[in-house]
C-alpha cells in the first residue's frame, strides 16, 4: 500500500471511529510525486553490526555544543534506521551498525536541517561509506540558524483573524515538472492575527495562507446558509499565486511585517452520494476532502456518509479537490473505496456520485534462483501494484501483499493500469522483471480490468545487481569531491513517471560515487557541479547534459568502473 494511500485510509478510518460531537481534523501535505515510501524499517532479523559513527553538533553561528539534536542513519539498501541525541557536550555515537553506505541527517528545533556532506540549501547530502568494525569518527555538523518570518493575517477590514494556516511554499521539481509545492514548517495565527514561521533554509519562497474554519465546517452537517469565506491567498493578498510577491530570505534572517490580506470568496457546497460497486449506499463511511494545490495535497476534512448513501460537505474556498469515500473494508479490499475530483468556483455542485469499483484479482508468483532462495524468505517479500499514471498516484490504491510460503501471490487491486513493484527486500535483492503470461511488463504495465482476473504474473526476484561506480576530475584532471552523477537510460521512452533506468548519485567521503540495481541496458553517465533535487527527472534537463554524457552498456549483474569529468551545470 502506497504512503499516500496509508495516509487517506488512516484520516478516513480516524474518523470513523471518532463519535460525530467530537469529529477531529488531521491535516498534512505529501508532494505528490514525491516517494511513496519513506524511510526503510530496522531490519531487526539481520545479524547486529561491528561498526560506530561518531562525531559532534554545533550552533554554526556560535560553535556552541547543541545539546538533543536528533541525529538520524540510514541505509536504503540495507533496511537500516537508526537515531539518537547528542548530549550535553553536543556529541553523539551510532553504535552496531553493519557495513553499508548511509545517510546521515541532523536537526533540531529552529536550525536548519543538514545531511552529511551536504554544502547548499535543499541539496541532497553524500552517503558515509562504513565498513564493519570500522570506527568513523569527527563526523561532525554546523547547524545555521534557520531564517524566520513573522506577519499578521487581517480580513478585508483590516481586522486580525485567527487560526489561519501560513505555509511557506516554493517551486520544486516533482515528477519532472516545476511545481509549487509546501517547504518548510507551517504556522497558525494567534488571537491577534500573527503567524510566526522559523527554521527555514535559504532561498525564495512564497507565503501561502488559508482559513481552518472552512475544514471544520466541512466536519459538520450543513446547516447554515451563511457562505462567505476566504479563498487560499498569497502574500501579499492575492489568491493568484502569478501575482504574488516572492520572498527572499539568507541565512538565519528574520524578517517581519511580511502581512497578508485574505481574500472574501463565495464558499460553496459539495453534495451526492457514495455507493459501492454493487450500487448500495456507503453508509457509514467518510469523505474525505482534500484541497490540491500543485504538488501538495492538504487541508484535509471529511464528514460521515449517511445510511442512504448520502452526503454534504459544506464551505469550501474555490480550488481543485479529491474526494474520497473510505470503508473499513478499504485496508484489505479496494471495493470499500470510490474517489472522484471536482473543481470548485464559488457555487454549490450538486449531483457527485462516488462509486466504488469491484476489486480485482491478480495471481501469480514469484521467480528466484532456487540457490539463493534461502536467502529470501517469502515472508520478506512484499509486492504492490501502483498506478502507471503519475496523476493518479494519489487515487490509486491498488494494495500491498506478503507473498505466501510457496512463492504464490494473490492481490486486490482497483481496476487500471498497475506497474508491479516489490515494497520491501532483504539487502543486496532487487526486481529483475514482471511478466504477464510471457509478455514483459515491468515497465509498461498490466491493466487490471473490471470482474476479470488477472492471471499467470511472475515476478523474478535477483540477487546479482549491477553496480556503476567511479570518480571525478576536473579539466586538469585533480580530483572532485561535491558533484552529481546522474545515470540515465540512452533511450527516451524510458525517461518517464517511476523509470526504474535512471539515478543518481552523491560522492561518498572519499570522492566516489555508487549506483545499484540498474536494470541491463545502454546508459549515459555525466557528472554536474550541482543539480536541483528533483531536476534531473525533468526530460527537458536530460535533452541538455545528455550531450555532455559518457555511454556505456550494462549487463546484467555486472559491475562496471565509469570515471568521469566534471561539467557545469550551467553549461549548454
Amino acid at each position: 500500500m502506497s504512503r499516500a494511500l496509508t495516509f487517506l485510509v488512516a484520516v478516513g478510518l480516524s474518523m470513523l471511529m471518532s463519535s460525530r460531537s467530537s469529529a477531529q481534523v488531521v491535516q498534512f501535505q505529501v508532494p505528490a510525486g514525491a516517494p511513496m515510501q519513506g524511510p526503510p524499517a530496522r531490519d531487526t532479523t539481520q545479524k547486529k553490526g561491528t561498526a560506530r559513527v561518531l562525531g559532534r553538533v554545533t550552533a554554526a553561528d556560535s560553535g556552541q555544543p547543541l545539546r538533543k539534536a536528533q541525529v538520524r542513519v540510514f541505509s536504503q539498501e540495507l533496511r537500516e534506521n537508526r537515531s539518537t541525541s547528542t548530549d550535553t557536550d553536543g556529541k553523539y555515537e551510532l553504535k552496531e551498525l553493519p557495513a553499508g553506505r548511509y545517510q546521515v541527517t541532523v536537526s533540531k528545533g529552529s536550525f536548519v536541517s543538514l545531511s552529511y556532506g551536504q554544502s547548499r540549501p535543499f541539496e541532497a547530502g553524500k552517503p558515509l561509506q562504513i565498513a564493519d568494525g570500522q570506527i568513523v569518527e569527527k563526523v561532525d555538523f554546523a547547524l545555521p540558524r534557520g531564517a524566520i518570518i513573522t506577519g499578521h493575517v487581517v480580513d478585508e477590514f483590516g481586522e486580525a483573524i485567527a487560526d489561519v494556516r501560513v505555509t511557506p511554499m516554493r517551486y520544486q521539481f516533482v515528477q519532472g515538472r516545476r511545481q509549487l509545492n509546501a517547504a518548510g514548517r507551517v504556522s497558525t495565527t494567534n488571537d491577534i492575527g500573527e503567524y510566526r514561521i522559523f527554521g527555514l533554509a535559504p532561498g525564495q519562497y512564497f507565503i501561502s495562507a488559508s482559513t481552518q474554519t472552512n475544514i471544520m465546517a466541512g466536519m459538520m452537517d450543513a446547516t447554515s446558509d451563511d457562505r462567505s469565506g476566504y479563498a487560499p491567498s498569497y502574500y501579499p493578498g492575492t489568491p493568484n499565486v502569478a501575482e504574488a510577491q516572492r520572498i527572499t530570505v539568507g541565512l538565519g534572517q528574520a524578517l517581519s511585517d511580511i502581512n497578508l490580506a485574505l481574500t472574501p470568496t463565495h464558499l460553496a457546497r459539495i453534495s451526492g452520494t457514495a455507493v459501492d460497486a454493487d450500487g448500495k449506499p456507503m453508509g457509514g463511511a467518510v469523505v474525505v476532502v482534500m484541497l490540491r494545490s500543485g504538488a501538495s495535497i492538504s487541508s484535509t476534512s471529511g464528514t460521515q456518509v449517511k445510511p442512504d448513501g448520502t452526503f454534504t460537505l459544506s464551505n469550501l474556498a474555490p480550488g481543485d479537490y479529491m474526494l474520497q469515500a473510505i470503508t473499513p473494508s478499504a485496508l484489505t479490499d479496494m471495493s470499500g473505496w470510490a474517489s472522484g475530483q471536482v473543481t470548485v468556483a464559488g457555487e454549490d455542485i450538486t449531483g457527485i456520485q462516488l462509486t466504488g469499483m469491484r476489486s480485482t484479482t491478480g495471481t501469480g508468483r514469484v521467480l528466484v534462483n532456487p540457490d539463493a532462495a534461502k536467502s529470501l524468505p517469502p515472508s520478506s517479500i512484499r509486492l504492490m501494484a501502483t498506478s502507471a499514471h503519475p496523476e493518479e498516484n494519489l487515487m490509486a490504491g491498488l494494495g500491498g501483499l506478503t507473498v505466501k510460503d510457496d512463492y504464490t501471490f494473490e492481490m486486490k487491486a482497483r481496476p487500471g493500469l498497475a506497474l508491479i513493484r516489490p515494497m520491501s527486500l532483504p539487502p543486496g535483492w532487487s526486481l529483475k522483471s514482471v511478466k504477464q503470461r510471457g509478455s514483459d511488463v515491468t515497465d509498461t504495465g498490466i491493466e487490471f480490468r473490471p470482474n476479470e482476473e488477472v492471471s499467470g504474473i511472475e515476478v523474478e526476484l535477483t540477487n546479482q545487481a549491477t553496480e556503476v561506480s567511479g570518480a571525478v576530475t576536473n579539466s586538469r584532471s585533480e580530483p572532485v569531491k561535491d558533484y552529481t552523477v546522474v545515470v540515465f537510460s540512452r533511450d527516451r521512452e524510458r525517461w518517464g513517471y517511476m523509470s526504474r533506468f535512471f539515478q543518481t548519485g552523491r560522492p561518498d567521503q572519499d570522492g566516489r560515487y555508487k549506483v545499484k540495481a540498474l536494470p541491463a541496458g545502454n546508459y549515459y553517465a555525466v557528472a554536474l557541479d550541482y543539480v536541483e533535487p528533483g531536476e534531473a527527472t525533468d526530460p527537458e534537463f536530460l535533452d541538455r547534459v545528455k550531450d555532455r554524457a559518457v555511454s556505456f552498456s550494462l549487463n546484467d549483474g555486472e559491475t562496471k568502473t565509469i570515471d568521469l569529468k566534471i561539467s557545469s551545470s550551467a553549461s549548454h
